[in-house]
């Protein structure tokens, strides 16, 4: 912990960061959140088709992996 407390904002600067953040507020916030859900909602889609994807494969791969095992007959060491 730092025992030395930030400067106080001045009256100017507090000003001039309302003053920005109202722009930011009035300048296309309706088209800015329509494509945030866009670009969101497309992007779950593709991380469903991939998820579902990779959890074929990894069945696959661990239904290969005990096949193997199997016919080799190796077995785990127990401690």
């Amino acid at each position: 912990m730092n025992a030395e407390t930030p400067p106080p904002a001045s009256p100017a600067a507090e000003r001039r960061l309302d003053e920005h953040l109202a722009l930011l507020r009035t300048a296309g916030s309706q088209s800015a959140a329509t494509s945030l859900v866009r670009r969101v909602v497309r992007t779950a889609r593709v991380q469903k088709l991939v998820r579902a994807a990779l959890q074929v494969a990894g069945t696959i791969a661990a239904g290969v992996r005990d096949g193997i095992v199997g016919l080799l007959g190796v077995r785990r060491r127990s401690r």
